[in-house]
């Protein structure tokens, strides 16, 4: 078991490490941008520009159909490899003439009482943008070329970093400026990932049935990647049923949960295509190692936010936080659950069965929306994030039930069983 848990690691390390290296950039790069925004801009301001990014990204989450994850799985099959960009882009050039009108009905909607919609229409062109780049990059994921792909990745981070700092040193940064900065550095990126995606083999011809193969996919795994969590539910729970120094609280102690976030998405930027590969390739993916370095990772981060919650908390928010130190442990345990959780996701979503994913995640929703207003009515903050921990574990165990059931890790080629009439459905 050593040996091959030493060979595993010395093909997915490097990967893995450039990977995470890069999440860790961009996430400072973001700090540091949002930092400056904040501070020239005002509070008020800065709500502004948080608006004008946020209602673009809204409409291509839920009505992309995660054409980008189909890109991903596609492209690690040799025999349709070359076609997959040119199809996977007609698919998104197709979903921008639904989505770009879409978003703009919902401006006309969320401003009409304000006069910023001028400036919120202006953002239109960051749909096909963000289709477009996924599944630039997604291709090149698939591909396994992590250097161009992490290449991509840090590439809007530091434009619009850059831009940000530049606008604000020439007294020039307003929502709209640094949301049009924005808007410059995600085409840059685009066409970047779009020159080393050809240069790696071309776009390829449009395809009928890859592009069938691609819907197929992206619908089927479209529902797996809306998690409650990630759309802050808890947030728009506790907003109604707490005070908003309870929200206030809860926000604060949330915000640790970037750190074991982070550890896990990054791990599965690499797993999820490694899988598909190797998978595709006709061959069983090894992946004990790589999932015990996941675990142990995230298990120690959260171990020290356990141990160090309250000075954690005083430190970097104040001592007016310190009551958010036992929710902030409470979400702690459930980090590890939830963290823990996306490694089989990917996994699933890499040996084709992205339908079980969505299965697992309305199984989440299930567990998740009784919890926090349960919580809430009995224990208040500290409830919430205990119901929070609770529904994570919970959520946990029915993936490890469905992953069992579905054969997945016993057999190369799973029976037909009941799950799969689950998922098809």
């Amino acid at each position: 078991m050593r040996q091959r848990w030493i060979a595993e690691m010395r093909g997915m390390a490097p990967k893995l490490a450039s990977t995470l290296g890069t999440s860790g950039a961009a996430a400072l790069l973001g700090i540091a941008s949002g930092t400056v925004a904040a501070r020239v801009l005002g509070p008020s301001h800065r709500g502004d520009l948080a608006q004008l990014l946020l209602w673009p990204q809204l409409v291509i989450t839920v009505g992309n159909l995660s054409i980008e994850m189909a890109a991903v799985y596609l492209s690690g099959d040799e025999r349709r490899r070359r076609d997959v960009p040119a199809t996977v882009l007609g698919i998104s050039l197709a979903q921008s003439l639904i989505l770009v009108p879409a978003y703009v009905v919902l401006v006309l909607v969320v401003y009409r009482h304000s006069g910023f919609t001028r400036e919120a229409l202006a953002m239109a062109p960051l749909v096909p943008m963000y289709l477009i780049g996924a599944v630039s990059i997604d291709v090149l994921a698939g591909r396994l070329r992590f250097g161009a792909f992490n290449l991509v990745r840090v590439t809007l981070p530091v434009l619009y970093c850059g831009g940000v700092l530049a606008l604000a040193a020439t007294g020039f940064l307003t929502p709209i400026t640094a949301a049009l900065a924005y808007v410059a550095a995600h085409g840059c990126g685009d066409a970047l990932a779009l020159v080393l995606v050809w240069r790696q083999g071309g776009l390829g011809r449009f395809d009928r049935g890859i592009a069938r193969a691609a819907v197929s996919f992206g619908a089927r795994a479209h529902f797996g990647r809306l998690s409650a969590q990630a759309l802050s539910v808890d947030v728009m729970i506790i907003s109604l049923m707490l005070s908003s120094r309870d929200l206030g609280l809860y926000t604060a102690a949330s915000a640790f949960l970037a750190a074991p976030a982070l550890v896990a998405s990054s791990i599965g930027l690499v797993v999820f295509p490694h899988v598909s590969a190797t998978h595709q390739s006709g061959e069983r993916p090894r992946l004990h190692a790589t999932f015990a370095l996941h675990a142990g990772s995230v298990i120690a981060l959260a171990a020290v936010l356990f141990v160090l919650a309250g000075p954690l908390v005083t430190v970097l928010f104040g001592d007016s936080y310190a009551d958010a130190a036992p929710a902030l442990r409470w979400l702690a345990v459930g980090a590890v659950a939830a963290s823990i959780r996306a490694f089989p996701l990917d996994v699933l979503r890499g040996v084709g069965r992205p339908g079980l994913t969505s299965l697992a995640e309305a199984a989440n929703w299930l567990f998740f929306l009784p919890a926090i207003p349960v919580g809430a009515a009995r224990g208040g903050l500290i409830g919430v994030a205990a119901g929070v921990a609770v529904a994570s574990y919970a959520s946990l165990a029915v993936l490890v039930l469905l992953v069992w059931r579905s054969g997945v890790m016993r057999a190369p080629v799973p029976p037909r069983s009941l799950i799969d009439a689950m998922e098809a459905a």
